[in-house]
């Protein structure tokens, strides 16, 4: 015979009443407590994903301006390899990715000309997605914020201090994580962490002259 069962009824009633909501309140704290490290370890490792993507994206603008910058005539077949190279080995995560490649430079000042306003010599943009017969055209088209030559295009020697007389060699990346990319899905998705970002990387160029538009 159990102590509670030798218990008064009435205070038999109100001891195993009180039992049963604890055990109740027990599961609730257990099943709380169960979905907070679960979030809170998959938001750490989206957390980690999205930090990771921003660094290798930045490490592969670094790596296309030292190849456009040395180059006197860089090959465009070997710049679109290097992106997808950069894109499925060191981004790694589903996701579309845009390059936009520019060389510009500023003429020295003249008596004619003292402030003489930068010059974007050519751009190249590159879209790379998931689906290779669907690139991200929107993507490319709207990363470039420095040296794209299109409509809109920043001031660039306001917003990069170009000297007259510099040469430059400018690689933007843009990359949009895929819902799919975290693994809280849609639940963390723009909500919790960006899923859209940018990175760039400006180097001087290493010759004389800038590199010729590449073919």
């Amino acid at each position: 015979m159990t102590a509670v069962a030798t218990l008064p009824p009435v205070l038999s009633t109100g001891i195993s009443s009180w039992i049963r909501d604890r055990r109740g309140s027990v599961s609730v704290e257990l099943v709380i407590g169960v979905v907070v490290i679960v979030t809170t370890t998959v938001a750490g490792m989206d957390l980690y994903r999205v930090i990771n993507a921003r660094s290798v994206a930045l490490r592969a603008a670094t790596t296309m301006a030292e190849y456009v910058s040395l180059e006197p005539a860089p090959r465009a077949a070997f710049i679109d390899d290097l992106a997808a190279f950069s894109y499925r080995n060191e981004i790694a995560i589903p996701s579309d990715v845009a390059f936009v490649v520019s060389a510009i430079s500023r003429p020295e000042a003249t008596a004619l000309e003292p402030d003489p306003p930068a010059v974007v010599n050519w751009d190249r943009k590159i879209a790379i997605g998931e689906d290779p017969d669907s690139p991200p055209l929107d993507l490319a088209n709207s990363c470039g914020r420095l040296g794209d030559s299109g409509e809109g295009h920043v001031e660039v020697q306001t917003e990069l201090g170009m000297e007259p007389g510099e040469k430059i060699v400018v690689v933007e990346v843009c990359v949009s994580l895929l819902p799919h990319a975290l693994v809280g899905g849609e639940l963390f998705s723009d909500a919790v962490f960006p899923t859209l970002f940018y990175q760039h990387q400006v180097l001087p160029v290493r010759g004389e002259d800038v590199p010729g538009e590449p073919s």
